[in-house]
């Protein structure tokens, strides 16, 4: 009984944690399939790998002298 109260817990908090990480994939121009796959096989540590690589394409288009993409 112990299980199906955890899976019942971490379920809904994987499946936030997953549809979070595609929406701020989706807002940098990545690709839904991969990132919902990641997003649900390392839930909270994808969303922050995902705000990290924004901001990283953020910089590196400032420096290239392309801030609109």
């Amino acid at each position: 009984m112990d299980f199906l109260n955890l899976l019942f817990f971490a379920l809904p908090v994987c499946l936030l944690s997953a549809v979070m990480t595609v929406y701020i994939a989706h807002m940098y121009g990545r690709r839904f399939w991969p990132w919902l796959l990641f997003g649900l096989l390392v839930p909270f540590v994808s969303t922050f790998i995902a705000i990290g690589l924004g901001i990283w394409d953020a910089r590196r288009n400032e420096r290239n002298g392309n801030p609109e993409a």
